[in-house]
């Protein structure tokens, strides 16, 4: 970071424009597509309009004023780019301190300067268990938290839980007919969803079950004892499972406060829009027009149907003001998959009642809905969903699986561990296999599941990651074995001179624009794409080089220094995206 902080404080000064403007030209800062252009590049595209003068003129210019000095050893014009060689033994002595000086915060910037940032994913419905469906949200929703907190942002990880609903009229009707206490203490929500699923069915062939239902729920909104009572029980059962499952995936939440939290808040917030002129009555019903916030033709926000009952849009409208009121974020996200017409709906009457009652922070146009595709090829032949605990089971049996059988191939590069660690390096590698492929392509991509793919050790897979770090740790063993490691001294970065050096020396360099693009794009796949090709770049240097030379010990131990800080940092990526690099494979 500090290598493109002074190339932009350069091209600041050959500008002449004043130091605030360093971040701006840093941001713009590329690698050229051939090395043989350069080192880094800077478009000057940006600058035509300011400068008023063609993009390959402003690069002659520049090129022609920035002269060498400890980082740039020289400039030069490449159409409308200004292309920059570097001064390796210096950027490596540099890029290599600060990865050895600050291990754990390598590649942060504090761009987020402690706001705080709410982040809505993951959501499942009580009283039926994680379907493999709510994986994206909750690993996109982790990934982005983790990824946010790192760049210097405070984040609330909020689970806005489907604890609401007629669905919950059916299971305590079900539960009334058939109900048995022992089913429920073994399998909690595995037999609740049995019990929704038999109500369910029957309701099709008695529709009067359907009314037995709501008429439920309407006991539930209106505060019946007992009713209430049997849907906290539920709701605890629900959550307890919830907790396993997240526990499991090294996932926490500092809220799980689902749409039953804001029953008190709906109706004095439709009151409000109606006060304030906003809304309107439309057969019966009330609505929001929002096409001319939005500039195109789109449906009213509805807010209460004309049977006088409240709408999602209703509730996401009086959970999101409460959210404001209780954290004043300066980022509000909700990661929710193809919902981008009802978030539009719902950020556009919020921006209409800001108007309209003068609020002093528009905070509305802080509010953003992270949508993504879908997973195909993870249903049963039925069609029915596959639950994520049992894919999360066989994840890891798989791996478990591949292990042994390379293990018995080739037992050299498999020792003896004692089975509770094995069992842990399945597990890891099982949901690294599932997190990382989640991710492996752009969030809105279609993706189609396939373990064989999956759980690949070659390729762009979770396991190939880990199988590098790994690697990587396996090296330092046999230099503490070769006396290596234990040197005094540090390894001499001069020593770092070969083309796949320093290719790996300018990947390293760019783990902050990496993590800085997933923040701004909200997009892991950033951090993905980028470990990948660092760890092809490392694979690279590793299959040409020799690392450990018992006859050149000091330059062993600067390709070990070179080794520990990819190590550093692809280990650093993976926890990003919540993988376990792993010591042993």
């Amino acid at each position: 970071m500090q290598t493109n902080t002074h190339i932009a404080q350069v091209v600041r000064r050959a500008l002449d424009w004043p130091v605030e403007r360093t971040g701006q030209l840093a941001d713009a800062l590329a690698t050229p597509p051939n090395a043989a252009l350069g080192d880094v590049a800077f478009p000057c595209f940006q600058l035509a309009k300011e400068l008023r003068s063609a993009p390959n003129l402003i690069a002659k210019s520049l090129a022609a004023k920035i002269g060498p000095d400890p980082i740039i050893a020289s400039a030069r014009a490449e159409g409308a780019y200004l292309n920059l060689f570097l001064n390796r033994a210096n950027v490596t002595e540099q890029v290599l301190g600060e990865i050895r000086d600050n291990p754990g915060t390598y590649g942060r910037r504090d761009l987020g300067q402690g706001r705080t940032l709410v982040l809505d994913f993951s959501a499942p419905n009580i009283a039926k268990p994680f379907h493999f469906g709510h994986l994206r949200s909750t690993n996109l929703g982790a990934d982005l938290a983790r990824i946010f907190a790192f760049q210097g942002w405070r984040v609330i990880r909020k689970n806005y839980i489907g604890d609401w609903g007629t669905q919950f009229g059916f299971v305590i009707w079900a539960w009334q007919q058939w109900g048995d206490e022992g089913a429920l203490q073994a399998r909690a929500i595995d037999y609740l969803v049995e019990l929704y699923i038999r109500a369910n069915q029957q309701s099709g062939q008695d529709p009067g079950i359907r009314e037995h239902a709501r008429k439920l729920f309407l006991r539930l909104e209106q505060g019946d004892p007992s009713i209430i009572a049997l849907w906290e029980r539920f709701r605890a059962l629900s959550l307890e499972g919830f907790h396993r499952t997240y526990g499991r995936l090294g996932i926490e939440f500092d809220s799980y406060e689902g749409e039953s939290s804001v029953n008190d808040k709906v109706q004095p917030v439709i009151a409000r829009f109606l006060e304030a002129g906003v809304a309107r009555e439309s057969q019966g019903a009330i609505v929001v027009d929002v096409s001319d916030v939005l500039g195109r033709e789109i449906a009213p926000c509805m807010l209460q149907k004309s049977d006088g009952a409240s709408t999602y849009a209703a509730r996401d409208c009086a959970e999101a003001i409460d959210r404001w009121e209780k954290y004043g974020f300066g980022a509000n996200i909700y990661v929710v998959s193809r919902q981008e017409d009802h978030f539009a709906q719902v950020f556009a009457a919020l921006g209409k009642l800001a108007v309209a009652e003068e609020w002093p922070d528009n905070w509305p146009a802080l509010c953003e809905n992270v949508s993504f595709g879908f997973v195909r090829g993870m249903s049963t032949r039925k069609g029915e969903a596959v639950w994520l605990e049992a894919v999360l089971d066989e994840a890891r049996d798989r791996a478990a699986r591949y292990r042994e059988e390379r293990a018995a191939a080739n037992a050299r590069a498999h020792p003896d561990l004692p089975a509770a660690e094995v069992a842990e390096i399945s597990e890891a590698v099982g949901q690294a296999a599932l997190l990382y492929f989640d991710v492996s392509s752009r969030r809105m991509t279609d993706v189609s599941f396939d373990w064989d793919t999956v759980l690949q050790f070659e390729g762009n897979t979770g396991p190939y990651l880990q199988y590098t770090h790994a690697r990587m740790s396996g090296i330092f063993r046999k230099a503490v074995e070769a006396g290596l490691a234990t040197q005094p001294e540090p390894g001499d970065p001069r020593l770092l001179v070969a083309d796949e050096e320093w290719a790996l020396l300018q990947k390293l360099r760019g783990f902050s624009h990496a993590v800085q693009r997933a923040a701004e794009q909200r997009e892991p796949f950033e951090v993905a794409h980028y470990l990948y090709e660092l760890a092809s770049v490392f694979n690279a240097f590793y299959n040409k080089h020799m690392v450990l030379n018992e006859a050149d010990p000091a330059r062993s131990r600067a390709r070990l220094m070179l080794v520990g800080s990819t190590r550093t940092v692809l280990a650093s990526g993976l926890k990003l995206l919540g993988i376990r690099p792993l010591e042993y494979m």
